[in-house]
C-alpha cells in the first residue's frame, strides 16, 4: 500500500521484520525495474521508498564523497532534506561482512605449512642432506632411495594438506557484521550461534591486544549491553580492530541522526 511516497503493508501499517521488507522489495524491483530503498520507521518496522533520481547520482559516487555531503551537509552534494539524508545513509550503511584473520595469528601453523611444503618439492634434495650428514651413500640404499623420497613428499603433502583444512576450518567458524542496524557475531559450521546488538543498545566498545598481536595488526573487539543479562559480542581474531570500531562509531552516529 502506497501512502505519499512511502510502501506500506497492505494493512496500511510498515512491514514488522526486515524480511518481508527486504521479499517486497525484491518483489517491486522484478517487477518495476526500479530502485526501492529499506527504511525503518521511526515507531518500528520497515518501509519501501522509491529511489530519487538525486540518489542516483550520489550512488554513482566514491564513497568518501558521500561521507563529506553527510558530515557537511553542504558543498558539491548538498543533503537538504530528510529524505536526501535517509537515501545517503542507506547507501552508506551496507553490511560489512569479515572473518578471522587466522593467516596473521597462525605463524606457528603457516611455518610448518612451509617445511611441508619444502618436503612435497624436493624431497631428494634434504634427503641426500641428511643421508651426507650421517655420512651415508644414497647408492647405498638402493631401492629404498626412491621409496624414501616417495614418503617424504606423501608425508609433507599430509601434513600441508591438513593444516589447511585446519586453517579454512577455523575462518569459517566465525563470521562478523556490522550492518545498518547494529553488530552480530555468527560462531560455528554445522550449528550456529548468533549474538547480537543493535546500536542503541551499545554501551561500551573496547578492544583487547597484547603485545605480538599489536604488531600483528589482529585483536579482539568487543561490544557490550547496558545489561546483565545482555551477552556481548565479540570479534575475535580480527584484523585492523580500530578501523572496524572506527567504521562502528561512524555508523552509530549515522544511526542517530537519521532518527
Amino acid at each position: 500500500m502506497r501512502l505519499g511516497d512511502a510502501i506500506y503493508n497492505l494493512d496500511g501499517l510498515p512491514f514488522r521484520t526486515e524480511q518481508t521488507a527486504v521479499r517486497m522489495r525484491d518483489l517491486l524491483m522484478g517487477e518495476t525495474g526500479r530502485t526501492y530503498l529499506l527504511e525503518t520507521y521511526p515507531e518500528g518496522g520497515f518501509v519501501l521508498r522509491l529511489e530519487s533520481p538525486k540518489a542516483e547520482r550520489l550512488s554513482s559516487e566514491p564513497k568518501d564523497s558521500l561521507v563529506s555531503a553527510l558530515r557537511e551537509g553542504s558543498g558539491d552534494y548538498p543533503v537538504t532534506t530528510a529524505q536526501e539524508k535517509t537515501v545517503a545513509h542507506q547507501l552508506l550503511l551496507r553490511d560489512y561482512q569479515l572473518r578471522r584473520a587466522v593467516f596473521r595469528t597462525n605463524l606457528f601453523s603457516l611455518g610448518l605449512m612451509s617445511v611441508a611444503a619444502t618436503l612435497v618439492m624436493i624431497p631428494d634434495t634434504l634427503l641426500g642432506v641428511a643421508l651426507g650428514w650421517l655420512n651415508i651413500q644414497p647408492e647405498r640404499l638402493g631401492v629404498w632411495w626412491q621409496r624414501s623420497q616417495d614418503g617424504t613428499a606423501a608425508l609433507g603433502a599430509a601434513v600441508l594438506i591438513a593444516l589447511w583444512l585446519a586453517l579454512l576450518w577455523q575462518r569459517a567458524g566465525a563470521l562478523y557484521r556490522v550492518t545498518g542496524f547494529g553488530v552480530e557475531a555468527r560462531l560455528g559450521i554445522i550449528a550456529h550461534q548468533t549474538v547480537g546488538l543493535r546500536f542503541q543498545d551499545i554501551r561500551s566498545m573496547t578492544i583487547r591486544q597484547s603485545l605480538p598481536e599489536r604488531l600483528l595488526g589482529v585483536g579482539l573487539l568487543e561490544f557490550a549491553s547496558a545489561g546483565t543479562d545482555g551477552a556481548p559480542v565479540r570479534f575475535d581474531q580480527i584484523a585492523h580492530p580500530a578501523r572496524v570500531l572506527q567504521l562502528v562509531k561512524e555508523r552509530m552516529a549515522g544511526a542517530v541522526s537519521s532518527d
